[in-house]
């Protein structure tokens, strides 16, 4: 159940509301341009293990004051059985079907990762933050531009499945800023019940490591943004 909540973190709702008729996305930070200069090369960043990594995380306290349920790279790595349910679904434009998870926690190979949750039972809103490292910066950018491609190509979508479909638009958002050089996403699903549900997503890099924060859920307006923006700056003041 862990596991599940974690990889699916983004896409519970969603979820739901597909297979109820009751009625995402991934981010990026724009690739910078190196120009080469004449000054030394900087030193290289820390390569954190899978164990120092999940350490990092326990540290990180959620708003809610309860502990952070925590996922190892292990567990992670695990396959996400939104890949499964997202074969189930009509998407248009069809190339978007590469998105495959729409927001689950997906790994990078040869990656070091651990991720932590928290479940706001009040408003029902799921907060989680991701620390990846073991991989050249360069790598972690590459990563996030390519899904940055796929956001901007697929900022607009329908999900149809069981005579039931959905509306899933993404859009940048600069309302998570604690740490310099976030780039955050707002996806907003929809069916044509009205019933809805918002995913944010935000990422940073920060000396070689990817910070990744999501909050989801139909409160996430109101309380997930912030949440999220909590966890990414304790994230971003542990790694020195």
């Amino acid at each position: 159940m862990k596991k599940f909540a974690l990889q699916s973190v983004g896409m519970s709702a969603f979820v739901v509301m597909a297979l109820t008729g009751c009625g995402g996305s991934t981010g990026s930070t724009g690739s910078a341009s190196q120009e080469a200069t004449a000054s030394p090369t900087p030193t290289a960043a820390k390569q954190y293990t899978n164990d120092e990594l999940v350490e990092l995380v326990k540290q990180i306290k959620p708003k809610s004051g309860k502990e952070l349920t925590i996922a190892s790279s292990e567990e992670l790595a695990q396959e996400n059985p939104m890949k499964a349910l997202m074969s189930m679904f009509t998407i248009e434009p069809a190339e978007c079907k590469d998105l495959a998870t729409l927001g689950g926690s997906e790994t990078l190979a040869g990656s070091t990762t651990a991720a932590g949750a928290d479940l706001d039972a009040a408003s029902g809103v799921m907060t989680m933050v991701t620390l990846t490292s073991g991989l050249d910066k360069q790598k972690l950018q590459d990563s996030i531009d390519k899904s940055g491609v796929q956001a901007e190509k697929c900022s607009k979508m329908t999900l149809s499945m069981s005579g039931q479909s959905m509306n899933v638009a993404t859009e940048k958002f600069d309302g998570i800023n604690t740490v310099p050089g976030t780039v955050a996403y707002k996806t907003e699903m929809s069916t044509a019940s009205g019933a809805a549900q918002t995913t944010y997503m935000a990422y940073a890099i920060k000396e070689g490591v990817l910070i990744s924060a999501t909050a989801s859920g139909k409160g996430a307006d109101a309380n997930g943004v912030a949440t999220a923006s909590d966890l990414m700056e304790q994230a971003a003041a542990l790694i020195k």
